[in-house]
């Protein structure tokens, strides 16, 4: 009898987490649109370096010159495969970190290394304008001057001619 009893419990079991599997699975092939995972870079526009950036709450690429491109492509951003209207993304940053110095100008040193103190965090939510399945090459960040945020998907680098908005031209001149 006992033998009976737990075959059946153990039946019961399996149907369980049969039952339990199978919800699950339905309710997650039911989750919404198809993402896919692309690449990010940033370009500031500004004068002041960017410290670091956060996109959606996620660490990404540390200091972005001022006036250029920070961290070649990074990965990942996570975007509908197919854009549709109001999508939007927050983009965090922290502007004005710098290594603390002593009276005589020399870096504070604790450890073996610098002493970094921490700039002040923005945050924007900007939308995400309308891309083809071709520009989901990479994800690109433009901080512009006024604390602006833009972003888009591109096929193209921010160095290339035809790309907008323009590559800041400070960093063109350096570079040549």
């Amino acid at each position: 009898m006992t033998m009976k009893i737990s075959i059946e419990l153990l039946s019961t079991r399996k149907r369980l987490f049969l039952f339990i599997g199978l919800i699950m699975f339905l309710l997650l092939s039911g989750c919404g649109e198809e993402n896919t995972a692309v690449s990010y870079l940033a370009v500031n526009h500004t004068d002041k370096p960017i410290d670091s950036i956060t996109i959606n709450d996620q660490g990404g690429i540390l200091n972005v010159d001022a006036m250029g491109g920070g961290g070649k492509d990074v990965c990942c951003v996570t975007v509908p495969k197919t854009w549709r209207p109001g999508l939007t993304v927050k983009i965090g940053w922290e502007q004005g970190g710098h290594f603390l110095r002593d009276a005589d100008g020399n870096f504070v040193m604790r450890n073996g290394d610098k002493v970094f103190i921490d700039g002040r965090w923005k945050f924007r939510t900007v939308p995400i304008p309308e891309y083809t399945a071709k520009q989901r090459q990479h994800f690109d960040i433009h901080f512009l001057p006024g604390d602006r945020v833009m972003v888009k998907l591109s096929d193209i680098f921010p160095e290339h001619k035809d790309y907008r908005p323009a590559y800041p031209e400070e960093k063109k001149e350096a570079a040549r």
